[in-house]
């Protein structure tokens, strides 16, 4: 299908915040939480309630030019079900509906970007057509198509919690990318370096100035007495 390619997250963020339908902090925040996560921009959105999936789906079919579907709507045969994998069904929240040959017919959970639409025709050897659906309604189907789906939706959202946690702690201490720890360090090293640094000799006292004749005046005797003593 053609202008599929111009459907990103990043060209959603762009139509919400010209349209000011969600909140330029709440796209953003949205952006970085699936960069984090690995979770989906839209369902971000729609999860943190900034938007329905509802307006959202209705924003996508406008703008990207694609049907709207309702996935239990649709008959679903065994063909269907077996043209593309479970897992990566489950992972992208997918619904499929009907093949073609090559030609795969699907349920997008509101919109699957580009590149990983991209990267399922790769994987599966196949041509996806796409109609936008809604996340709620893909689970629900989901779960009624494969009895373990409901497991793996726990399994998955464990998993993106954990991942989130252990971005948000940063690297350890120490390592290579703790900037603090490298000055500290140096800092350290510097100080040390200074300890152990032998102290300079101690200056000798300077030689008697020479005479005329070349040789060296006598220093004053400390012994003679002082005029007037």
């Amino acid at each position: 299908m053609k202008g599929l390619e111009k459907m990103t997250s990043v060209r959603l963020a762009e139509i919400l915040t010209d349209r000011a339908v969600v909140p330029a902090e709440a796209v953003t925040d949205a952006l970085y939480a699936q960069d984090q996560t690995g979770e989906p921009f839209v369902q971000v959105l729609i999860g943190g309630g900034h938007i329905t999936e509802w307006d959202l789906a209705k924003l996508i079919t406008e703008h990207f030019n694609l049907p709207f579907l309702l996935a239990s709507n649709y008959q679903i045969g065994e063909a269907a079900k077996a043209r593309l994998p479970k897992e990566l069904l489950f992972r992208h929240t997918v619904v499929p509906l009907d093949v073609f040959d090559d030609a795969v017919c699907v349920a997008m959970p509101v919109m699957l970007p580009f590149e990983d639409i991209q990267r399922i025709q790769k994987e599966c050897n196949c041509e996806l057509f796409p109609y936008v659906g809604l996340i709620t309604e893909n689970k629900k189907l989901l779960g009624e198509l494969w009895k373990d789906y409901p497991q793996w939706l726990e399994q998955e959202q464990k998993r993106r919690e954990a991942e989130a946690q252990k971005k948000k702690q940063g690297p350890a201490k120490g390592g290579g990318g703790d900037w603090m720890s490298i000055f500290d360090a140096g800092d350290q090293a510097t100080k040390d370096a200074l300890k152990k640094k032998p102290a300079p000799p101690s200056t000798p006292p300077p030689a008697p100035a020479p005479t005329p004749s070349g040789e060296a005046k006598p220093g004053p005797d400390p012994k003679a007495k002082k005029p007037g003593t």
